[in-house]
């Protein structure tokens, strides 16, 4: 059973087992590991990874056959299927790469998949991490070599046939020029078969009033109502809410937008966030009674500092720290949901947004190409560099599956009954075989 504690010196992390003994390498990874990934990403890697390497050091059949997960790329493989198999509950399949290489296909038969793809990532990261520092001298056992190399020519030349075409290189992502972004395909051994993500569909109108009561009747301060607010009102997720600053807020000159950085922007401010006049008026407050240090600037007395000097963060722990997505969800949204009997998660509030929003987008939509203008807007204003508006459309679709069913069932029910009806009537019209024998029974007679 391996443990992480706290280090000092060159190493901030130690990784011990059952024994108090350290490990090498993943005590590497859990001190070096920050020089690629954020602290939340290193966070969530290490607890994959030490409960993998706890199961492996502890299973009679990894003992029995000799697996090493520092061995070669044969036996990590075998330790990984093996605990796929055994403890997720997988099915395995052969497949063929793009490179025509040997690649495993994951199907997830119990569970979730996304645990399935943490656990990939985690062991791609640290084992690319160790190969770069020379601790693993074998092939990346989760990776395909030859299909890094081809992936590489399928991009260049995707990149080629732009530059051919337009006569010049792409504009920058955030510039909203060019829609052109590198081909997003994988040189994965491990692949997760049918892996199509669906949204939620949570269309419910009072669901934000639901937790705002909870919310007062169960605790909530200022800021955290503030916060909630913010998600209800805008759909963003709950880190980009946390993170934002003064100098997020300061472009629309603190009134009702922040422009603040989003996932996957690389520090760039690429997205509206908007705020109801009512979520403005609750923000202020909170910074007039509970942060009256940030006044001054609100009022202009004072010029913001230069962002990279000191970050004014707006919300804040009771210690004095920036307010973290983990803090806010551990400590002050569970706790309070759990108490009211709601189950709701704070992303979900994210997809409730797009609900709402897409079902007034249809609504209101008096053309086609009102429509889909509506549509471009509303994947703007979410941040998406790609149109993630299909997914939500197959969650409405199957969200209103029942509906269907049960007007289709009605129908059937309707004609069914009108069929009856018409045979129960009698026919007061004699048919032609009746007219001819009663006719020749006239002539005999």
């Amino acid at each position: 059973m391996f443990r992480l504690r706290r280090g000092s010196g060159d190493f901030h992390f130690h990784v011990t087992d059952s024994q108090g003994l350290p490990h090498l390498t993943l005590t590497v990874y859990a001190c070096r590991a920050d020089r690629y990934h954020s602290p939340a990403t290193v966070k969530a890697y290490l607890r994959h990874l030490l409960a993998f390497f706890s199961w492996a050091g502890q299973d009679e059949t990894v003992k029995r056959q000799h697996w090493d997960l520092l061995g070669n790329t044969g036996q990590v493989r075998a330790v990984l299927e093996h605990f796929l198999t055994t403890q997720l509950h997988c099915t395995l399949f052969f497949a063929r790469d793009l490179s025509g290489e040997d690649i495993r296909k994951v199907q997830v038969t119990w569970g979730k998949a996304h645990r399935i793809n943490h656990l990939l990532a985690a062991l791609r990261s640290f084992y690319q991490l160790l190969i770069s520092m020379q601790l693993y001298s074998h092939l990346h056992p989760l990776d395909l070599p030859q299909a890094k190399n081809m992936i590489a020519e399928i991009r260049l030349q995707h990149l080629d046939d732009f530059v051919r075409i337009h006569q010049r290189p792409p504009m920058p992502s955030d510039s909203g020029i060019d829609h052109w972004r590198p081909l997003r395909l994988s040189s994965s051994y491990y692949r997760i078969k049918d892996n199509q993500w669906i949204p939620e569909y949570l269309d419910d109108p009072e669901l934000m009033g639901h937790v705002l009561a909870s919310g007062e009747q169960f605790g909530w301060k200022l800021q955290d109502i503030a916060l909630v607010r913010i998600l209800f009102d805008t759909g963003c997720r709950i880190h980009e809410a946390c993170a934002l600053t003064m100098h997020d807020w300061k472009v629309s000159d603190f009134r009702n937008m922040f422009m603040s950085l989003s996932k996957g922007s690389r520090g760039k401010r690429v997205k509206n966030i908007i705020i109801t006049d009512k979520t403005q008026k609750v923000l202020l407050r909170y910074i007039r009674n509970d942060r009256p240090e940030l006044l001054p600037y609100l009022n202009g007395r004072t010029a913001l500092p230069p962002e990279n000097v000191h970050r004014l963060p707006i919300f804040c722990t009771k210690r004095g720290h920036p307010l973290t997505a983990d803090n806010f969800r551990r400590y002050r949204w569970t706790p309070v949901l759990a108490a009211a009997g709601l189950k709701i998660r704070t992303h979900q509030v994210r997809h409730w947004f797009v609900t709402m929003a897409l079902n007034e987008i249809h609504h209101s939509a008096v053309s086609e190409a009102d429509l889909l203008q509506k549509r471009s807007a509303l994947q703007v204003l979410m941040g998406w560099r790609s149109d993630m508006l299909p997914a939500y459309d197959q969650a409405r679709q199957r969200h209103d599956l029942p509906l269907l069913a049960n007007a289709i069932h009605t129908y059937i029910e309707d004609k069914q009954l009108e069929a009856q009806a018409a045979c129960d009537v009698p026919d007061d019209k004699e048919s032609l075989g009746s007219l001819m024998l009663k006719e020749m029974l006239e002539g005999k007679l």
